[in-house]
């Protein structure tokens, strides 16, 4: 969980940081190769889930993975987001919720007065998005550790 509290700017990347990018821009292709792989077995174990909505990939395009972003059906669970990710979080996977709607951070609420409710397509998708664990580095008994975990917390939510 992150709150935008004051507007500004994040552009301060030091020369150490610089000299590290490059040398991780030779690993790109393969860091986004792996990232596809994971993104496909994520893909196909959660597909028979009618609990979930899984992250749409088109034909036109190639996705970074930067993210592998689910989308809870919540009228086909009984318990709401934080739940979900609470008993994730007891099966040891952890997650985040990226994608906060922008009007429900401090600084826009205060300065602007929005409040919960001003954009609800927003809202809507923001309250079922959760983000799974999603990186090169991750073994194949990392994946499946992930699958297994969801698996068995919509087999104790599913209505």
């Amino acid at each position: 969980f992150y709150e935008i509290t004051f507007p500004g700017f994040k552009y301060n990347m030091t020369d150490i940081q610089a000299a590290l990018g490059l040398t991780q821009l030779a690993k790109l292709e393969a860091m986004q190769k792996r990232r596809q792989e994971i993104a496909d077995i994520y893909n196909e174990e959660f597909a028979e889930l009618p609990e979930l909505e899984l992250p749409a990939q088109k034909s036109y395009s190639r996705h970074a993975w930067h993210l592998y972003v689910i989308k809870l059906k919540l009228e086909r669970i009984t318990v709401d987001r934080a739940e979900f990710i609470r008993m994730l979080s007891e099966e040891n996977i952890g997650t985040s919720v990226h994608f906060i709607p922008v009007h429900l951070h401090p600084y826009y609420r205060d300065r602007y007065g929005y409040k919960r409710g001003d954009f609800p397509r927003a809202e809507a998708v923001y309250d079922r998005i959760i983000s799974l664990p999603l990186y090169p580095k991750m073994s194949p008994a990392d994946v499946r550790d992930v699958i297994n975990a969801v698996r068995r917390v919509i087999a104790k939510v599913r209505k």
